[in-house]
């Protein structure tokens, strides 16, 4: 489970509430709570005490390298403020140019008995039937969601399923296409071991170096509604409206995703697990690895979205999206006034002067065909404008 990065968790659930109270998303939609849960010294983040409906990533569960269309059959349906636990598989290590996943992992010091189950029975059963390479698992349906609605999205908790990640970066993809990998390698992959006791990964150098350890900051690359048309499914890669592989780092445990619904029953699914990136996610892959998310799926009827907003405790996230940067930074600024005008009142205009002053954007991935920029808007900064 993830830790608690926040120092105690008294001061931590009192500053949680304050910011609950601020938001006026929060009281609008008639949330009550949230609260922590605590085993053995570590935390998560449960908004109810209720037992997750299991999904698990068995082959008839999951897709590779597409997303599920409009038409696709829902493996369960579960009502809006459920909560479902959703096992999910790391593409990486089960990708042909790894080669053969057990040598891959063994020789890199990984025990043969700790590697997933699932995604050897993935790389062996389940057809690569898209050019993406993300493993999905879903869809679900909720009930009540229709056309027009918007989906959130709460992560809860994030379990570790593996103590290994991978890192790679391949020929003609990544930040630098032509310049890395080195020479005519077509992939330069790493293996990260996870001491997740110690919320680390280490990263162990080529030449001899010392290890560098990685803070483990897990998160789900991947949580989307199925969109309304069939073209946008045919490649898990680029992100859209409905959500898919965003990759914002900030969506952890304790976050929400709100997400425009395409189609009938919203038929969410989510895949791409990170255990850490960094901005940009330069190379191509963050630290890919296997994990166990718990969600709480609630459909709300009076809220209106042209594409995803993300929100924690602390922030709002507005997203921009598209295949050219600077269009993405436009769509992002955009959002951003949006969300500062409907929910603080501030002029856009000067919102747009206060943003040049006091908000950061921040570049989500430059790698998914579409890029994406997500401006971090503090809710602690317009408080005095909370009403």
């Amino acid at each position: 489970m993830v830790q608690n990065r926040q120092g105690k968790l008294a001061d931590w659930f009192e500053g949680l509430k304050r910011q609950v109270a601020r938001s006026r998303v929060f009281l609008r939609f008639g949330l009550i709570a949230v609260l922590a849960a605590t085993t053995l010294g570590l935390v998560a983040i449960r908004s109810e005490a209720q037992t997750p409906i299991m999904v698990p990533s068995t082959t008839d569960h999951v897709i590779w390298g597409e997303l599920f269309k409009p038409d696709s059959e829902p493996i369960m349906r579960v009502s809006s403020g459920d909560v479902i636990q959703m096992e999910t598989i790391s593409h990486e290590v089960i990708l042909p140019d790894q080669g053969n996943t057990v040598d891959f992992l063994t020789k890199a010091g990984i025990k043969a008995s700790d590697i997933l189950s699932d995604q050897l029975a993935v790389k062996a059963r389940v057809p690569k039937s898209g050019p993406g390479p993300h493993v999905i698992t879903g869809p679900v349906y909720v009930e009540g969601a229709e056309p027009g609605d918007v989906l959130e999205v709460k992560t809860l908790q994030l379990d570790y399923r593996v103590p290994y990640g991978v890192i790679s970066n391949r020929h003609g993809k990544g930040s630098l296409p032509n310049e890395y990998p080195q020479g005519d390698a077509q992939i330069y992959t790493k293996v990260i071991p996870l001491d997740t006791a110690r919320e680390v990964g280490i990263f162990r150098p080529e030449n001899d170096l010392p290890d560098l350890e990685i803070p483990l900051y897990p998160f789900m690359g991947i949580m989307g509604v199925v969109p309304a048309d069939p073209e946008e499914t045919v490649n898990s890669v680029p992100p859209g409206a409905y959500g898919g592989n965003i990759d914002i780092k900030h969506l952890t445990a304790g976050s929400s995703l709100y997400l425009p619904v395409q189609v009938p029953g919203a038929l969410f699914y989510s895949g791409d697990p990170h255990c850490a990136q960094g901005n940009g996610e330069v190379a191509l892959t963050a630290i890919e690895c296997s994990l166990t998310p718990t969600f709480e799926l609630t459909v709300h009827k009076d809220m209106s979205l042209n594409g995803p907003v993300g929100e924690t405790p602390e922030s709002w996230l507005a997203i921009g999206l598209d295949e050219d940067l600077d269009e993405a930074m436009k769509a992002s600024v955009r959002e951003y006034l949006r969300i500062v005008n409907d929910q603080y009142g501030l002029t856009k205009p000067d919102a747009l002067l206060y943003a040049s002053a006091a908000i950061d954007f921040e570049v989500s991935q430059v790698v998914d065909i579409v890029k994406g920029i997500h401006g971090v808007i503090p809710k602690a900064a317009f408080a005095p404008l909370d009403k």
